[in-house]
Protein backbone atom coordinates (compact mmCIF):
# COMPACT_ATOMS: atom_id res chain seq x y z
CA UNK A 1 0.00 0.00 0.00
CA UNK A 2 1.19 3.54 -0.78
CA UNK A 3 1.00 6.34 1.73
CA UNK A 4 1.98 9.42 3.00
CA UNK A 5 3.63 10.85 6.21
CA UNK A 6 2.91 14.43 6.56
CA UNK A 7 4.89 17.02 7.11
CA UNK A 8 4.40 19.94 9.06
CA UNK A 9 6.51 22.92 9.39
CA UNK A 10 9.14 21.01 6.91
CA UNK A 11 10.26 19.40 10.00
CA UNK A 12 11.16 16.01 7.45
CA UNK A 13 13.11 14.51 10.39
CA UNK A 14 10.44 15.47 12.95
CA UNK A 15 8.15 13.22 10.94
CA UNK A 16 10.27 10.26 10.50
CA UNK A 17 10.24 10.55 13.98
CA UNK A 18 6.66 10.51 14.47
CA UNK A 19 5.97 7.59 12.04
CA UNK A 20 8.78 5.54 14.23
CA UNK A 21 7.05 5.98 17.36
CA UNK A 22 3.47 5.11 15.65
CA UNK A 23 5.30 1.48 15.20
CA UNK A 24 5.86 1.66 18.83
CA UNK A 25 2.48 2.58 19.97
CA UNK A 26 0.96 0.02 18.23
CA UNK A 27 2.65 -2.48 19.43
CA UNK A 28 3.89 -3.25 16.29
CA UNK A 29 7.85 -3.42 17.75
CA UNK A 30 9.34 -3.43 20.98
CA UNK A 31 12.68 -2.10 20.35
CA UNK A 32 14.23 -0.11 16.84
CA UNK A 33 17.82 -0.06 15.82
CA UNK A 34 18.19 2.99 14.51
CA UNK A 35 20.37 5.70 14.26
CA UNK A 36 21.04 8.32 17.21
CA UNK A 37 22.62 11.67 17.57
CA UNK A 38 25.33 12.05 19.90
CA UNK A 39 26.77 15.11 21.66
CA UNK A 40 30.11 14.58 19.83
CA UNK A 41 28.20 15.55 16.22
CA UNK A 42 28.37 11.94 15.18
CA UNK A 43 25.74 9.64 14.66
CA UNK A 44 26.09 6.17 16.89
CA UNK A 45 23.53 3.12 15.61
CA UNK A 46 21.99 2.17 19.07
CA UNK A 47 19.60 -0.31 20.05
CA UNK A 48 16.24 1.59 21.49
CA UNK A 49 14.01 0.79 24.07
CA UNK A 50 12.19 4.02 25.28
CA UNK A 51 10.00 5.96 22.56
CA UNK A 52 11.10 8.71 24.26
CA UNK A 53 14.63 7.96 23.45
CA UNK A 54 13.54 8.88 19.58
CA UNK A 55 13.94 12.52 20.08
CA UNK A 56 17.60 11.98 19.23
CA UNK A 57 16.97 9.31 16.07
CA UNK A 58 18.19 10.52 12.88
CA UNK A 59 17.73 7.89 10.36
CA UNK A 60 18.36 10.43 7.47
CA UNK A 61 21.81 11.44 8.36
CA UNK A 62 23.83 10.60 5.19
CA UNK A 63 26.46 8.45 7.32
CA UNK A 64 26.83 4.64 8.03
CA UNK A 65 29.46 3.78 10.98
CA UNK A 66 28.70 0.08 10.63
CA UNK A 67 26.22 -1.71 8.29
CA UNK A 68 23.24 -2.33 10.27
CA UNK A 69 23.36 -5.91 9.12
CA UNK A 70 26.10 -7.07 11.96
CA UNK A 71 23.98 -5.16 14.15
CA UNK A 72 20.62 -6.91 13.32
CA UNK A 73 23.03 -10.66 13.11
CA UNK A 74 24.06 -9.60 16.77
CA UNK A 75 20.52 -8.72 17.88
CA UNK A 76 18.31 -11.88 16.32
CA UNK A 77 20.88 -14.78 15.68
CA UNK A 78 18.91 -17.32 15.14
CA UNK A 79 15.59 -16.21 16.91
CA UNK A 80 14.83 -12.67 17.32
CA UNK A 81 14.04 -12.36 21.84
CA UNK A 82 11.38 -9.25 20.81
CA UNK A 83 9.83 -7.17 17.83
CA UNK A 84 12.65 -5.62 16.84
CA UNK A 85 12.04 -3.10 14.19
CA UNK A 86 15.34 -1.86 12.04
CA UNK A 87 16.16 1.25 10.10
CA UNK A 88 18.52 0.02 7.34
CA UNK A 89 19.79 1.33 4.33
CA UNK A 90 19.97 -1.00 0.98
CA UNK A 91 23.21 -2.23 0.86
CA UNK A 92 22.79 -2.48 4.91
CA UNK A 93 19.12 -4.76 3.95
CA UNK A 94 20.65 -6.95 1.16
CA UNK A 95 23.89 -7.61 3.69
CA UNK A 96 21.04 -8.88 5.66
CA UNK A 97 19.39 -10.78 3.64
CA UNK A 98 22.60 -12.83 2.95
CA UNK A 99 23.41 -12.93 6.65
CA UNK A 100 19.84 -14.90 6.75
CA UNK A 101 21.03 -17.53 3.99
CA UNK A 102 24.10 -18.39 6.05
CA UNK A 103 21.95 -19.18 9.02
CA UNK A 104 23.77 -15.58 11.33
CA UNK A 105 20.49 -14.21 11.46
CA UNK A 106 17.14 -14.03 11.12
CA UNK A 107 14.09 -11.92 9.84
CA UNK A 108 11.68 -13.56 11.68
CA UNK A 109 9.32 -11.02 14.29
CA UNK A 110 11.72 -8.34 12.58
CA UNK A 111 10.07 -5.10 10.64
CA UNK A 112 12.77 -3.65 8.13
CA UNK A 113 12.03 -0.16 7.29
CA UNK A 114 14.40 1.00 4.47
CA UNK A 115 15.11 4.39 3.24
CA UNK A 116 16.15 5.14 -0.28
CA UNK A 117 19.74 6.05 -0.67
CA UNK A 118 21.77 9.15 -1.81
CA UNK A 119 24.70 8.53 -0.10
CA UNK A 120 27.26 8.27 2.84
CA UNK A 121 29.53 10.49 4.02
CA UNK A 122 33.06 8.71 6.20
CA UNK A 123 31.98 9.25 9.82
CA UNK A 124 35.10 11.22 10.68
CA UNK A 125 34.18 14.02 7.98
CA UNK A 126 30.44 13.89 9.00
CA UNK A 127 31.58 14.74 12.35
CA UNK A 128 33.93 17.15 11.63
CA UNK A 129 31.55 18.98 8.72
CA UNK A 130 29.05 19.01 11.13
CA UNK A 131 26.79 16.48 9.32
CA UNK A 132 23.51 16.76 11.27
CA UNK A 133 23.07 20.15 9.78
CA UNK A 134 23.36 19.27 6.40
CA UNK A 135 20.16 17.28 5.91
CA UNK A 136 18.50 20.38 3.95
CA UNK A 137 21.40 19.19 1.38
CA UNK A 138 20.99 15.92 1.52
CA UNK A 139 17.13 16.24 1.09
CA UNK A 140 17.87 18.65 -1.86
CA UNK A 141 20.50 16.21 -3.62
CA UNK A 142 17.73 13.04 -3.24
CA UNK A 143 15.08 15.17 -5.06
CA UNK A 144 17.48 15.91 -8.04
CA UNK A 145 19.11 12.74 -8.17
CA UNK A 146 22.32 14.35 -7.46
CA UNK A 147 24.72 12.57 -4.72
CA UNK A 148 25.10 15.11 -1.63
CA UNK A 149 28.40 17.44 -0.82
CA UNK A 150 29.82 17.90 2.50
CA UNK A 151 31.29 21.13 2.38
CA UNK A 152 33.12 20.38 -0.91
CA UNK A 153 33.46 16.64 0.79
CA UNK A 154 32.29 13.79 -1.24
CA UNK A 155 30.44 10.88 -0.19
CA UNK A 156 32.06 7.44 0.25
CA UNK A 157 33.67 5.61 -2.81
CA UNK A 158 31.37 2.65 -2.65
CA UNK A 159 28.12 5.23 -2.43
CA UNK A 160 29.14 6.73 -5.77
CA UNK A 161 29.56 3.22 -7.28
CA UNK A 162 26.17 1.90 -6.29
CA UNK A 163 24.08 1.00 -8.30
CA UNK A 164 21.51 -0.19 -5.59
CA UNK A 165 19.94 3.61 -3.93
CA UNK A 166 16.10 1.81 -3.62
CA UNK A 167 15.87 -0.63 -0.13
CA UNK A 168 13.90 -4.23 -1.19
CA UNK A 169 12.33 -6.67 1.07
CA UNK A 170 11.85 -4.06 3.51
CA UNK A 171 8.19 -3.37 5.00
CA UNK A 172 8.16 0.09 4.95
CA UNK A 173 9.97 1.90 2.36
CA UNK A 174 10.39 5.50 2.95
CA UNK A 175 10.82 7.51 -0.72
CA UNK A 176 13.23 10.76 -1.03
CA UNK A 177 14.45 10.06 -5.02
CA UNK A 178 12.65 13.39 -6.67
CA UNK A 179 10.15 14.45 -3.56
CA UNK A 180 9.67 17.55 -2.58
CA UNK A 181 9.62 16.08 1.36
CA UNK A 182 8.05 19.68 2.13
CA UNK A 183 4.85 17.89 0.98
CA UNK A 184 5.37 14.82 2.74
CA UNK A 185 7.04 11.63 2.45
CA UNK A 186 6.10 8.78 0.12
CA UNK A 187 5.79 5.49 1.86
CA UNK A 188 4.93 2.30 0.69
CA UNK A 189 4.12 -0.56 3.33
CA UNK A 190 2.29 -4.12 3.46
CA UNK A 191 -1.25 -3.79 3.71
CA UNK A 192 -1.10 -5.75 7.68
CA UNK A 193 1.28 -3.13 8.86
CA UNK A 194 -0.91 -0.32 7.27
CA UNK A 195 -3.99 -0.93 8.93
CA UNK A 196 -2.16 -1.68 12.13
CA UNK A 197 -0.85 1.82 12.00
CA UNK A 198 -4.17 2.85 11.11
CA UNK A 199 -2.86 4.31 7.43
CA UNK A 200 -5.13 4.16 4.52
CA UNK A 201 -4.01 4.01 0.70
CA UNK A 202 -3.33 7.73 -0.08
CA UNK A 203 -1.37 8.54 -3.57
CA UNK A 204 1.72 10.45 -3.13
CA UNK A 205 2.03 13.97 -4.81
CA UNK A 206 3.28 13.70 -8.38
CA UNK A 207 7.16 13.73 -8.25
CA UNK A 208 10.24 13.47 -10.31
CA UNK A 209 11.56 9.69 -8.91
CA UNK A 210 12.24 7.93 -12.10
CA UNK A 211 13.78 10.92 -13.60
CA UNK A 212 15.82 11.24 -10.45
CA UNK A 213 16.77 7.55 -10.04
CA UNK A 214 17.91 7.86 -13.88
CA UNK A 215 19.74 10.39 -13.29
CA UNK A 216 21.67 8.91 -10.59
CA UNK A 217 22.25 5.62 -12.20
CA UNK A 218 23.28 6.65 -15.46
CA UNK A 219 26.72 8.93 -13.14
CA UNK A 220 26.79 5.80 -11.00
CA UNK A 221 27.02 3.27 -13.59
CA UNK A 222 30.01 5.25 -15.59
CA UNK A 223 31.77 5.28 -12.33
CA UNK A 224 31.53 1.99 -11.38
CA UNK A 225 32.35 0.99 -14.74
CA UNK A 226 35.43 2.96 -14.84
CA UNK A 227 36.70 2.12 -11.30
CA UNK A 228 36.43 -1.60 -11.77
CA UNK A 229 37.94 -1.27 -14.70
CA UNK A 230 40.97 0.30 -13.71
CA UNK A 231 41.02 -2.33 -10.22
CA UNK A 232 41.26 -5.12 -13.12
CA UNK A 233 44.05 -3.23 -15.53
CA UNK A 234 46.11 -3.40 -12.56
CA UNK A 235 45.33 -6.96 -11.26
CA UNK A 236 46.40 -7.56 -14.88
CA UNK A 237 49.33 -5.63 -14.43
CA UNK A 238 53.24 -6.51 -12.79
CA UNK A 239 52.70 -7.13 -9.67
CA UNK A 240 49.23 -8.04 -10.17
CA UNK A 241 46.92 -8.81 -7.20
CA UNK A 242 49.59 -8.29 -4.88
CA UNK A 243 50.36 -4.66 -6.32
CA UNK A 244 47.09 -3.42 -5.08
CA UNK A 245 47.17 -5.33 -1.66
CA UNK A 246 51.30 -3.68 -0.78
CA UNK A 247 50.59 -1.57 1.86
CA UNK A 248 47.90 -4.04 3.93
CA UNK A 249 49.37 -4.17 7.10
CA UNK A 250 47.14 -7.47 8.08
CA UNK A 251 45.34 -4.99 10.83
CA UNK A 252 42.23 -7.48 9.93
CA UNK A 253 40.10 -3.87 9.77
CA UNK A 254 38.70 -4.74 6.53
CA UNK A 255 37.07 -8.26 7.91
CA UNK A 256 35.88 -6.42 11.22
CA UNK A 257 34.09 -4.16 9.00
CA UNK A 258 32.98 -6.16 6.57
CA UNK A 259 28.90 -7.58 7.45
CA UNK A 260 29.28 -11.11 6.14
CA UNK A 261 32.26 -12.14 7.61
CA UNK A 262 30.89 -13.59 10.47
CA UNK A 263 33.27 -16.15 11.59
CA UNK A 264 33.11 -16.13 15.54
CA UNK A 265 36.84 -17.87 15.51
CA UNK A 266 38.42 -16.73 12.32
CA UNK A 267 42.08 -18.48 11.25
CA UNK A 268 43.82 -15.52 11.17
CA UNK A 269 43.32 -14.28 14.73
CA UNK A 270 44.18 -18.08 15.42
CA UNK A 271 47.57 -19.71 16.59
CA UNK A 272 47.94 -20.90 13.30
CA UNK A 273 49.58 -17.64 12.22
CA UNK A 274 51.57 -17.22 15.81
CA UNK A 275 54.81 -18.51 13.90
CA UNK A 276 57.47 -19.57 15.92
CA UNK A 277 60.72 -17.24 15.62
CA UNK A 278 62.27 -19.61 13.52
CA UNK A 279 60.06 -20.20 11.20
CA UNK A 280 59.99 -16.64 10.56
CA UNK A 281 64.07 -16.82 9.87
CA UNK A 282 63.46 -20.11 7.88
CA UNK A 283 61.72 -18.37 5.66
CA UNK A 284 63.55 -15.40 5.45
CA UNK A 285 66.56 -17.50 4.53
CA UNK A 286 64.97 -19.55 1.61
CA UNK A 287 63.89 -16.53 0.21
CA UNK A 288 66.41 -14.40 1.01
CA UNK A 289 64.07 -11.94 2.42
CA UNK A 290 60.10 -11.79 3.92
CA UNK A 291 57.90 -9.27 4.61
CA UNK A 292 56.76 -8.62 8.17
CA UNK A 293 54.08 -8.87 9.22
CA UNK A 294 53.74 -11.93 6.79
CA UNK A 295 50.63 -13.53 5.32
CA UNK A 296 48.99 -10.78 3.86
CA UNK A 297 48.62 -11.91 0.79
CA UNK A 298 47.25 -15.41 1.54
CA UNK A 299 44.71 -13.21 4.02
CA UNK A 300 43.04 -11.02 1.45
CA UNK A 301 42.47 -14.03 -0.89
CA UNK A 302 41.01 -16.14 1.53
CA UNK A 303 38.47 -13.57 2.49
CA UNK A 304 37.84 -13.12 -0.85
CA UNK A 305 37.47 -16.01 -1.62
CA UNK A 306 35.36 -17.25 1.22
CA UNK A 307 32.65 -14.02 0.59
CA UNK A 308 33.18 -12.52 -2.90
CA UNK A 309 29.44 -14.17 -3.90
CA UNK A 310 28.09 -12.72 -1.41
CA UNK A 311 29.39 -8.96 -1.16
CA UNK A 312 26.91 -6.11 -1.41
CA UNK A 313 30.01 -3.23 -2.32
CA UNK A 314 29.17 -1.63 0.92
CA UNK A 315 32.45 -0.30 1.39
CA UNK A 316 32.94 -0.52 5.18
CA UNK A 317 36.12 -2.14 4.08
CA UNK A 318 37.66 0.77 2.43
CA UNK A 319 36.49 2.95 4.88
CA UNK A 320 38.22 1.22 8.14
CA UNK A 321 41.66 0.54 5.94
CA UNK A 322 44.17 2.42 8.14
CA UNK A 323 46.60 2.44 4.21
CA UNK A 324 43.54 3.57 2.23
CA UNK A 325 43.55 0.55 0.03
CA UNK A 326 40.84 0.36 -1.84
CA UNK A 327 39.59 -3.08 -0.91
CA UNK A 328 36.16 -2.19 -1.32
CA UNK A 329 36.64 -1.53 -5.06
CA UNK A 330 38.93 -4.47 -5.49
CA UNK A 331 36.55 -6.80 -3.56
CA UNK A 332 33.68 -5.80 -5.81
CA UNK A 333 35.71 -6.41 -8.89
CA UNK A 334 36.15 -9.89 -8.22
CA UNK A 335 33.04 -10.24 -6.57
CA UNK A 336 31.32 -8.43 -9.78
CA UNK A 337 33.03 -11.60 -12.14
CA UNK A 338 32.06 -14.28 -9.20
CA UNK A 339 28.31 -13.46 -8.90
CA UNK A 340 28.27 -12.44 -12.97
CA UNK A 341 29.39 -16.70 -13.59
CA UNK A 342 26.90 -17.78 -11.23
CA UNK A 343 24.33 -15.67 -12.39
CA UNK A 344 23.93 -14.69 -8.56
CA UNK A 345 22.73 -10.93 -6.76
CA UNK A 346 23.44 -11.01 -3.38
CA UNK A 347 20.51 -9.86 -1.84
CA UNK A 348 18.10 -10.26 -4.35
CA UNK A 349 15.70 -13.06 -3.16
CA UNK A 350 15.59 -14.50 0.54
CA UNK A 351 14.77 -17.69 -1.37
CA UNK A 352 18.02 -17.57 -3.75
CA UNK A 353 19.84 -20.11 -3.01
CA UNK A 354 23.89 -19.21 -1.88
CA UNK A 355 25.95 -20.65 -5.17
CA UNK A 356 28.87 -22.25 -3.41
CA UNK A 357 26.75 -24.61 -1.09
CA UNK A 358 24.31 -25.60 -4.39
CA UNK A 359 25.18 -28.14 -6.74
CA UNK A 360 23.84 -28.11 -10.18
CA UNK A 361 25.07 -31.05 -12.28
CA UNK A 362 24.68 -28.52 -15.44
CA UNK A 363 26.94 -26.27 -13.99
CA UNK A 364 30.50 -25.66 -15.14
CA UNK A 365 31.05 -28.29 -17.31
CA UNK A 366 33.59 -26.32 -19.55
CA UNK A 367 36.43 -26.60 -16.03
CA UNK A 368 38.61 -29.66 -17.20
CA UNK A 369 38.06 -29.86 -20.77
CA UNK A 370 40.41 -30.10 -23.40
CA UNK A 371 40.50 -27.05 -25.55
Amino acid sequence: MKTVIPVENNDVLGAVRGFLGRLFEAGVIEALFVPLEADSGSVLPALVADPARLALANPLAPVMPINGARAVSALTGKQAPAKLGAVLRPCEIRALVELVKLQQATLEGVTLIGVDCPGTFEVKDFAAKNGKAALPGFLAAAHDGLEPTLDGVAVRPACQMCLTPEPQHAAVHLELFGVDTAQGIPATMTDELAARLGLSDRPAPANGRQAALDTLMARRTEARQKELAGIRAKMHANGGLGSLFATCIRCHNCMTACPICYCKTCLFKSTSFDHKPEQYLNAAKRKGALRMLSDTMLFQVTRMNHMSTSCVSCGMCTSACPSDIPVGAIFSAVGEQVQTAFGYQPGRDLAEPLPLVTFHESEWTEVGESK
